[in-house]
């Protein structure tokens, strides 16, 4: 017999809207909500213990080490190199190299879809970016289409680096950055077939893409630093978007290396 999955319709105490806007960042409460906490992991060498490591303890009977892994496939090598930049040069990012990140990574294709797997093809994740220092494109903020290749700049009357600068929590990344990916969810575009799990999802594939994009960069020697510390009313307010139906989940900053290039994980 075939099991019939039910969705039911969100409560208006909606849990994923929910927790949707009580984990966004603000200028009032961004220390507040983590601070106590990092406070007590760090001065605690049990929770240190316990809470830092990157697995759990395991209770098994047997052990099987991998196969050595040996030298690296080009897959493998991208992923060896691959880092958080702790700030980028003041080389601009060619527009070809630009195209191609964004192409191979968030553009969709009949042939290919896109360059990152979504949950029933729904593709909820839209892209925005700022940029600052791309060769032959006028620094602004710009609107991804996916279908045509193709950037729309919006009519946006906002330096986008001093809008970085205001908007990031570490705001030396935007210092030199070429340009700033912004992964917005565009929610109800999944809700209507997975119900509530649908924001798990979003999250997910902005995950997804933003891998794709950070490897898609390391092949045209741009380097990266995934952002989750940004103002999410901030970023909301300048792409006009409502912050429940629509709202930011993830950015990416992308620029040219430096020589010392300190690593942040």
């Amino acid at each position: 017999m075939q099991r019939q999955w039910l969705m039911t319709p969100p409560p208006f105490d909606d849990p994923a809207e929910t927790f949707h806007v009580a984990s966004k960042l603000s200028m009032w409460m961004s220390s507040s909500a983590t601070g106590p906490y990092s406070y007590e992991l760090a001065t605690d060498p049990d929770a240190l213990e316990q809470l830092g490591r990157a697995h759990p303890h395991y209770i098994s009977s047997e052990v099987y080490p991998l196969a050595s892994a040996g030298g690296a496939t080009p897959v493998g090598d991208l992923l060896r190199r691959r880092h958080s930049a702790a700030g980028f040069g003041q080389n601009a990012v060619t527009f070809d190299s630009f195209s191609r990140i964004l192409n191979e990574s968030a553009c969709i294709t009949e042939a290919h879809g896109r360059g990152a797997p979504s949950a029933g093809a729904l593709y909820p994740i839209d892209i925005y970016l700022c940029v600052n220092n791309v060769e032959g494109l006028t620094a602004g903020v710009y609107a991804l289409d996916p279908y045509g290749a193709s950037l729309h700049r919006l009519t946006v009357d906002r330096d986008p680096r001093s809008f970085l600068q205001e908007c990031l929590v570490f705001q030396n990344l935007a210092d030199n950055s070429a340009f700033h990916v912004f992964f917005v969810g565009s929610f109800v575009r999944q809700r209507i077939k997975y119900g509530q799990r649908a924001y798990r999802f979003a999250l997910i594939e902005a995950g997804h893409i933003a891998q794709a994009m950070i490897m898609c960069a390391l092949e045209e020697n741009v380097v990266s630093c995934p952002v989750g510390g940004f103002i999410d009313k901030q970023v909301d307010d300048l792409l006009c978007l409502d912050g429940v139906e629509q709202s930011v989940v993830y950015s990416v900053a992308f620029g040219s290396g430096q020589a010392s290039d300190e690593v942040v994980e």
